[in-house]
């Protein structure tokens, strides 16, 4: 009766309001293992991709791609398999849970299956290391073809998803470790949502560079779908933490709104790249110019100064803080 109680009494309001902190997982202590487990599965699905499974698939475009002057292009290329692949796991497995946890009455120790040992928590806390280990391959694989602001954006994602399961640690003395959690699986859906689409698109770019009418569209379909999500993000957490910000200690009130900002910035400059891609590759489909190349775009090579900047957008677009 209690139950029902309280739930008659949380109806209407933001579930980070009321959510009781508590342990994550009991998985907690082998989160290490988890993590390195991750990464070593995320590199032999690179590997595949490069050795065998690329080639393959694309024929002479991916062999234009192993030329030595086109080493960056062939890395960001795989790579972009290599997270539609992971971003597409993480949302298969992790919509459930993920959005139960957010949305539904889930706690982080309801039983996924009623009866089972299974619990919310122990799926999100194995998802919440599989999505680190993606951004950690990524810093090494790209190495010095990584933009600082690539950079920049994939450190503060690793330190605050790795922050926030840290706090469960000792989750008596961090009160805020629940809610740090919960905001970090809004933010991490968002980015999942948003990039997925990115990534094919990119893929895309790579395989058509010769329909500039097609690439003009997925441009801008891709700066569109970035802006909303960026706009709704922001706006759910806002509301978000201004419903639960006596909840938070002093250190998390700076924080958090600070690590959110760096995210939002780089999401728009991100977009902002994608709308210059957008308007090349319309101006070339206006212009009726011809491409060169298989799978170099002009944009790449030397030209204007616009023109010359554009190529960063495929590195930078997908660029977020969680």
């Amino acid at each position: 009766m209690a139950s029902v109680t309280e739930a008659l009494q949380g109806r209407g309001m933001p579930k980070i309001e009321t959510i009781q902190n508590g342990p994550i997982s009991g998985l907690l202590s082998y989160g290490s293992l988890l993590l390195v487990s991750s990464v070593v599965v995320v590199v032999l699905i690179a590997n595949i991709l490069e050795r065998w499974l690329l080639r393959m698939v694309y024929g002479e475009v991916y062999k234009t791609l192993e030329r030595p002057e086109n080493e960056k292009r062939r890395r960001s290329f795989t790579y972009y398999h290599v997270g539609a692949i992971i971003m597409f796991a993480l949302l298969c497995i992790g919509i459930y849970p993920v959005m139960h946890f957010l949305t539904g009455t889930a706690g982080l120790g309801t039983p996924v299956v009623q009866g089972h040992r299974l619990r919310i928590g122990d799926m999100l806390f194995t998802v919440s290391q599989v999505y680190s280990a993606y951004y950690v391959f990524e810093l090494c694989f790209r190495t010095q073809f990584a933009s600082p602001l690539s950079i920049a954006h994939h450190i503060g994602l690793l330190a605050i998803t790795q922050t926030a399961l840290s706090l469960f640690g000792n989750f008596v003395e961090h009160p805020e470790a629940t809610i740090e959690f919960y905001m970090c699986m809004v933010w991490g859906a968002f980015d999942v949502v948003v990039e997925l689409p990115i990534y094919v698109s990119m893929i895309l770019w790579r395989v058509r560079r010769k329909d500039h009418r097609l690439l003009s569209y997925l441009a801008y379909g891709c700066f569109g779908w970035i802006l909303l999500g960026a706009v709704l993000e922001t706006s759910i957490t806002i509301y978000l933490l201004h419903r639960s910000w006596n909840r938070w200690g002093r250190v998390w009130r700076v924080v958090t709104p600070l690590i959110f900002s760096l995210w939002i910035t780089t999401q728009l400059y991100g977009a902002s790249r994608l709308f210059q891609m957008a308007r090349s590759e319309q101006r070339k489909f206006l212009n009726g110019t011809k491409q060169q190349g298989v799978v170099e775009p002009i944009s790449e090579l030397p030209g204007s100064a616009v023109d010359g900047e554009v190529p960063r957008a495929e590195e930078e677009s997908k660029s977020k803080a969680v």
